[in-house]
């Protein structure tokens, strides 16, 4: 058991870094258009909505519903990206909200 969790573990590892580190050797050398990369600065931003927005308007059944604890949590955390800028301060803030809220809900 102990030697398939090592392979399993070592399969993951190896399943993550080769989609990071092949673009990496590929495009280091190469001087990527400025199209291009204002594109590539909004993949962040896409990602980051692709989690958060189904998990606020849609409920674990996969149907349309609000959620009030998530969405109150949500707005604060916008407004404060919105204006500073930080992913990791936006998570920090969103997720002190929403402890905070489930102590008040």
């Amino acid at each position: 058991m102990k030697e398939q969790i090592f392979w399993l573990i070592l399969g993951m590892a190896i399943v993550t870094f080769i989609p990071r580190f092949l673009p990496m050797i590929f495009l280091t050398r190469r001087v990527i258009p400025e199209k291009i990369r204002i594109g590539l600065d909004y993949i962040p931003v896409a990602v980051l909505s692709a989690i958060v927005f189904p998990t606020l308007f849609f409920n674990g059944e996969g149907t349309f519903g609000i959620q009030p604890q998530f969405l109150l949590a949500a707005i604060p955390v916008f407004a404060v990206a919105w204006k500073v800028k930080s992913l990791w301060g936006s998570v920090v803030l969103g997720m002190l909200i929403f402890w905070g809220l489930g102590f008040v809900l």
